[in-house]
């Protein structure tokens, strides 16, 4: 016979807890089917947080327009 129930709840040190409500069905030892489905919004890129909140350097200042396009001989 397959028991069958959805639950949420959260990884706790790399462990998902039973709900008691249906720890009742489960016997201590029997298989299991485990189906995790991550309901988290994608971590923003590194570049993207830096964009918008830029590390500040001290005694750096931003290159001029002159000093970004200067030649080398």
């Amino acid at each position: 016979m397959v028991n069958s129930f959805e639950f949420k709840a959260q990884i706790k040190q790399g462990m998902i807890e039973i709900p008691p409500e249906y720890q009742q069905n489960i016997q201590e030892g029997s298989d299991v089917k485990v189906i995790i489905v991550s309901e988290e919004t994608a971590k923003p890129r590194l570049m993207d947080q830096l964009a918008k909140q830029p590390i500040s350097v001290k005694g750096w200042s931003k290159p001029t327009r002159d000093e970004i396009h200067e030649r080398k001989s």
